[in-house]
């Protein structure tokens, strides 16, 4: 994507082994231009597949696992809690 001019790359401030990722406007002009063929790809491939029901069930799903990533709960099991950066990175 950076090759591609879609993004430019930052060393993070925070982090030594991190980086930030900024989009382009030629990024941000090819998203829009995909966006109209991924929403139609999305709702056939997903929400057409599933009742009415079933797409409450998934928002509430995604929604529990937003906070639950949102709050630095641990990355998996025996895994401490995550410290995040004011930008929401992971700090090491």
């Amino acid at each position: 994507m950076q090759r591609r001019g879609l993004v430019e790359r930052e060393e993070c401030e925070t982090d030594r082994h991190g980086a930030t990722f900024r989009l382009t406007s030629t990024g941000r002009t090819t998203i829009e231009q995909a966006a109209p063929g991924h929403v139609e790809a999305v709702r056939t491939l997903v929400f057409d597949a599933l009742s009415s029901r079933q797409v409450t069930q998934l928002a509430d799903l995604t929604g529990h696992l937003l906070h639950h990533l949102e709050a630095g709960r641990p990355a998996g099991p025996g895994k401490g809690p995550q410290q995040l950066d004011s930008a929401g990175q992971r700090v090491v």
